[in-house]
């Protein structure tokens, strides 16, 4: 995913809309109007009109991406959406009223109402059990092996459905409430305490700890982080590790801090293979709905691969590829488990739109693919939480290349060497200006962000094998290289001052010569600047 590179791509098109999705802070909510039906001579003329209640004032917030407008409080690290004004929205034709049927026609429609639906009812049994077949066997998954987590391989089809109480209740010991508390910075420098709600679901367990699996953006910069267990036991929690990229992050709760009944209460949860449902399949979304604990909304998996752009307060914004279901995910839902009728967690709880304009939006939440995020929470899992001192650098700056600079300027997707510090493990291991960083270990990076957060959380001294694309006559080929990784303070000749000089140059990425700007060893010369890692 491409982090840097998104305000291109911040809106998503409609193909009966000009107007597409742009994202604010506080969008206020605005409601459509609808004709209303005309009365009928049965209908009570003189019946009042109630008022819609006004919301409650919410105290906390509840992560999940975009938060619902106006009455929920304004978080940095959570996204919203405002949308532009639809167009061609059609009105509902009024309709003439009619007189009251007979008694003797009310009763004939009566007859055939019931003829019909029972073959209706009848229908929809067969259809489902046709549809989803019987119920298969899943294999199980050693998850207190020190392999990390693996996706459930399951045969046959889904499960026949028609309550999925028993579905919950297999899953529900695995799911968590998470309850975050952070300081926060007024306009005027003054501090205050908030405090937020997510979800989250435990992945492993070994001698020591849990570990649970939950968005970024639930715990981001949280000063305490507590959660909450299937029979209501609360115990503590800390980051292991955080992937801001994508809104992915393990948190680990100390076995010795709970006790024996909420030990055998919980269970790890089964993750199945995303890549493998279906759209139109039957899926079911649970989470701490606005921080009233666990609850259950059942939909069908919509659509794959739906490309997702979304920004936190801060400007920044974050593409991903996800699932869009249209089971109800809510504030708080962010982080919960997307499961399917084998009850396999196929997807992780993160965002949804509410509104296009002034239509509502209904049924439009998404998730991140358990396929995509399995080798990252693997390497969340596996991070040490490491001092400023401590942690690893290349010593370059870099430059994201996107799917669209890619095509444009025919260079590989990845980060572009923008610089290299002559005393930073980048030089001594041959990495030169020019080159695109397209891996690091076994893992694809795309973005600046993913790199660092690769790099910065393994210790320095340490070796690590970085793959990168190097230009030789214009054609570029794959160089694995060894690095170790240096210190902190390695980074000279990348102070402010040069990475300030190439980020003025950013003015001429467009330039009609940018495709002839190389220097004499066939290293592109990309006219910006970029982060110092």
């Amino acid at each position: 995913m491409d982090e840097n590179n998104m305000g291109n791509n911040n809106s998503i098109e409609n193909n009966n809309d000009a107007n597409g999705f742009v994202m604010v802070d506080n969008p206020a909510p605005q409601a459509s109007q609808e004709p209303q039906e005309p009365q009928t001579e049965n209908q009570n003329q003189n019946q009042p009109v109630q008022p819609e209640p006004e919301p409650a004032q919410q105290q906390n917030t509840y992560y999940e991406q975009p938060v619902q407008p106006s009455p929920m409080p304004s978080e940095d690290n959570t996204y919203r959406f405002q949308n532009v004004e639809a167009q061609n929205v059609k009105k509902k034709k009024e309709k003439k009223a009619k007189k009251g049927m007979s008694i003797p026609k009310i009763l004939v429609s009566a007859v055939l109402f019931g003829v019909i639906a029972a073959g209706c009812f009848f229908g929809v049994n067969k259809g489902l059990s046709d549809l989803f077949g019987t119920k298969s066997e899943i294999q199980g998954v050693d998850n207190s092996s020190n392999n990390g987590v693996a996706l459930t391989t399951v045969s046959g089809s889904a499960a026949t459905v028609a309550d999925v109480s028993g579905i919950v209740e297999k899953v529900m010991p695995s799911i968590v409430a998470i309850t975050e508390k952070s300081t926060q910075t007024s306009y005027f420098g003054q501090t205050y305490s908030s405090e937020g709600a997510g979800s989250g679901f435990i992945v492993k367990q070994d001698n020591d700890q849990l570990l649970i699996v939950t968005n970024n953006h639930v715990v981001a910069d949280a000063d305490k982080i507590s959660v909450t267990f299937n029979d209501n036991e609360v115990a503590d929690a800390m980051v292991k590790g955080t992937s801001e990229s994508n809104d992915l992050a393990v948190i680990t709760v100390k076995l010795s801090s709970l006790k024996e009944s909420t030990k055998k209460s919980i269970r790890v949860a089964s993750l199945g293979n995303s890549d493998q449902a279906k759209v139109g399949q039957m899926v079911i979304a649970i989470g701490n709905a606005l921080g009233y604990g666990q609850s259950v909304t059942v939909g069908y998996l919509s659509a794959k691969n739906r490309e997702v752009s979304a920004s936190d307060g801060s400007g920044k914004s974050t593409t991903q590829v996800l699932m869009q279901t249209d089971a109800a995910i809510n504030p708080g839902n962010s982080g919960g488990a997307l499961i399917d009728t084998n009850g396999n967690v196929i997807g992780i709880n993160s965002s949804k739109y509410f509104s296009y304009g002034s239509t509502n939006v209904e049924g439009m939440g998404y998730a991140i693919p358990m396929s995509d995020a399995v080798s990252v929470i693997n390497d969340l899992m596996d991070r040490e939480v490491l001092k400023d001192s401590e942690k690893g650098y290349l010593g370059i700056t870099g430059r994201d290349i996107s799917e669209s600079v890619s095509k444009a300027y025919g260079i590989p997707v990845g980060v572009y060497v923008a610089a290299v510090s002559d005393t930073g493990a980048a030089y001594k291991a041959g990495i030169k200006q020019g080159d695109v960083i397209t891996k690091i270990g076994d893992q694809t990076v795309k973005t600046i962000q993913e790199v660092q957060e690769k790099v910065n959380s393994t210790k320095a001294g340490t070796t690590i094998k970085v793959t990168v694309q190097r230009s030789n006559d214009g054609t570029y080929k794959a160089k694995q290289v060894d690095v170790v990784l240096k210190g902190k303070d390695t980074l000279d000749g990348l102070d402010d001052g040069s990475t300030q000089q190439q980020n003025d140059s950013s003015q001429d990425y467009n330039n009609d010569n940018y495709n002839n700007n190389y220097d004499n060893d066939n290293s592109q010369v990309v006219p910006w600047g970029g982060s110092i890692y």
